[in-house]
């Protein structure tokens, strides 16, 4: 019917519903605004504020003005050598990054569990990858980040590496102790490129984790995930003076930049400047009384550093919420909708919840009064306990190399010897079991069956077939 709009009436529709937004963006439906007159006024003047370079306005792609000294601004706010904003989320600046720092053929190490955008960066700028393995923690069913021995372990298998390509912290808000890893690898002339997607408020309260800001020679930010910013904002964060970065971001982002995603991540950085330290301090302190309240009650726990292996730690900004064995992490998401609390993720033994200085007393009541008030019956789960296991084939081809490579779709029970055209990822725990290249082993079959068997979702199988390079 043309007299509808689908998506507008939607949004509409759930605006309405008045949602505890414990889920990104960082902004909270505009909430974290309001902090004070400044961000109010932007708030209530977002229809007036769209508007394109025009003078004085000045030009992201050529800065000489106002968005100059707003870049330099963030520059010292993160206290890196340059600092640039980026318009179409972390995705452009983890682009721009590896376009920048390597060349094609180099060799990097790369996290299996990244993001995305980092593998089509791979691919798209051709790079030959060592893959880092991942750390499980099998007692909460998360993955963890590869700490100092996994890093060093993919390096001894690198035969000429250039770079390598890190994740901290990780989606569930963990991060591992990578510091002095990072100094021995620069010492040895590796570029250092860090996604801190979810760490853009890390360093600013001492009860944060630390900054990566000054670790890496390139590291993104999404302000968006957890800052005041509308979403698509995000910092690209640089400490090498020579590189062709700047090049890469007019590649990577559009000519019509939006100037409400802009001023929205000036609003960010102000806010950092001006409120962070206290608000944190504040949001902590009480995200920590009623962890402990909510963990009393006995039906989820929160976790905690001390629920944590050694030299990791934890975004106490964040509750990582998890149920008990026999019970459903995606039933509590759907039960904790219901209750009109929106939840970032969910996952086979828990869910994610963001938290932000912009939540009040009354939030955290409503939190705990729908864990009380929860029937643990209704997130039961009859599908049984499953060990993860972190097996991985052998890469014959690079995923650069198989992407314009002719495929099939065979049975997963005749793929063996086969080279994967696709990526295979169980979920949980989120990490690919096989990557494009990597030729499948019985033991991977058996491994990908198991998943399956257990009910598992298993992203790059469908009706028991998979994707392999046509020989």
């Amino acid at each position: 019917m043309m007299n509808k709009a689908p998506l507008l009436e939607e949004l509409l529709r759930y605006k309405n519903e008045e949602n505890l937004i414990l889920s990104m963006p960082g902004n909270k439906s505009g909430k974290a605004f309001i902090r004070d007159k400044l961000g109010k006024v932007f708030k209530d003047s977002l229809g007036d504020l769209d508007i394109t370079e025009v003078d004085p306005l000045d030009n992201l792609h050529n800065p000489e003005g106002i968005i100059k000294e707003a870049q330099e601004l963030l520059a010292k706010t993160y206290k890196v050598k340059k600092a640039y904003f980026l318009v179409n989320g972390s995705s452009g600046g983890n682009l721009a990054a590896i376009f920048s720092a390597f060349n094609e053929g180099d060799e990097v190490l790369v996290e299996r569990n990244c993001h995305k955008s980092i593998y089509n960066g791979l691919i798209l700028r051709k790079l030959k990858v060592v893959y880092i393995e991942p750390v499980i923690d099998k007692e909460i069913g998360i993955f963890l980040p590869p700490g100092e021995k996994e890093i060093l372990k993919a390096l001894n298998k690198a035969k000429n590496p250039k770079g390598i390509i890190l994740t901290s912290p990780n989606y569930f808000g963990i991060s591992s102790d990578i510091e002095e890893i990072i100094k021995k690898l620069k010492d040895r002339g590796i570029k250092i490129i860090i996604d801190s997607a979810h760490g853009a408020h890390f360093g600013f309260n001492e009860r944060l984790p630390k900054s990566m800001a000054k670790l890496g020679d390139y590291v993104v930010v999404s302000a968006h995930k957890t800052l005041p910013s509308l979403t698509q904002g995000a910092y690209l964060l640089v400490n090498e003076n020579e590189s062709n970065i700047e090049f890469y971001l007019r590649v990577f982002m559009t000519t019509s930049p939006s100037y409400l995603i802009m001023a929205s991540l000036d609003y960010a950085r102000y806010y950092l400047d001006n409120y962070a330290k206290e608000d944190y301090k504040r949001l902590i302190e009480v995200a920590e009384k009623y962890r402990e309240k909510i963990n009393l009650l006995n039906k989820v726990y929160i976790v905690s550093e001390k629920n944590l292996k050694s030299k990791y730690t934890i975004d106490q900004s964040r509750y990582l919420m998890i149920v008990k064995d026999g019970f459903s992490g995606h039933k509590l998401l759907d039960y904790l909708r219901e209750k009109n609390i929106q939840s970032e993720m969910s996952f086979s033994k828990g869910v994610v919840l963001i938290l932000s200085p912009s939540n009040t007393i009354e939030d955290f009541e409503k939190v705990y009064l729908a864990v009380s008030e929860l029937d643990l019956n209704i997130i039961k789960d009859n599908e049984s306990t499953i060990e993860f296991k972190s097996s991985y084939p052998e890469k014959y081809l690079e995923p650069y190399e198989i992407f314009n490579l002719n495929h099939i779709h065979i049975n997963l029970n005749e793929a063996i010897n086969k080279i994967s055209k696709d990526f295979i990822v169980p979920y949980p725990p989120g990490i690919p079991i096989v990557c494009p290249g990597e030729k499948i082993s019985c033991e991977i079959i058996e491994i990908i069956n198991d998943y399956i068997n257990n009910g598992l979702n298993v992203i790059g199988v469908k009706n028991n077939k998979i994707k392999v390079v046509d020989n």
